[in-house]
């Protein structure tokens, strides 16, 4: 099945199939985006010519919160839990016979509360970094600036641009 052509409303089933694992990506997380969750790339399997023969996407909240442990003191602040124990997840495989991705295993349900639909491009999967952006970052990377350094650069360039 070919991305470009799936309708806005498509909901991902088993047995679709697409040309590339980017395309696989780029739907599921269209997809993501419409419903309010944010995706992560979850794990691989690549065959012996680094060909992808498997990729399983997952919600960001998959996994649980490693709980304290240790001698020293607790941490002063504690975040609120990011990793719910979420299943939703959609795994695609490769068909060697027509060397496209097909989707064999989907999960749909969420065992949380979705993102509120104005806020869904803030999602970690929905924030997109241009080319400039990424060279200017490893510009700064290799001048020795912080993290927090370069973002700041960016947003004073933004004010003057």
């Amino acid at each position: 099945m070919d991305c470009s052509k799936l309708t806005e409303d498509k909901i991902p089933e088993l047995g679709m199939e697409f040309n590339s694992e980017k395309d696989a990506y780029k739907f599921y997380n269209k997809y993501a985006f419409k419903i309010s969750f944010s995706i992560r790339k979850d794990y691989m399997n690549k065959d012996k010519d680094g060909v992808i023969t498997s990729r399983r996407y997952s919600c960001c909240k998959k996994g649980v919160k490693r709980k304290y442990e240790g001698n020293a003191m607790p941490p002063k602040r504690t975040r609120a839990p990011t990793k719910m124990g979420c299943g939703a997840k959609m795994i695609i495989v490769l068909l060697r016979g027509t060397m496209k991705y097909r989707v064999h295993d989907i999960v749909l349900e969420h065992n949380h509360e979705l993102h509120i639909a104005q806020c869904s491009h803030m999602m970690p999967s929905q924030r997109k970094v241009s080319e400039v952006q990424g060279f200017q970052s490893e510009i700064s990377k290799n001048a020795g600036f912080s993290l927090k350094q370069s973002h700041e650069l960016m947003g004073k360039e933004t004010d003057f641009g």
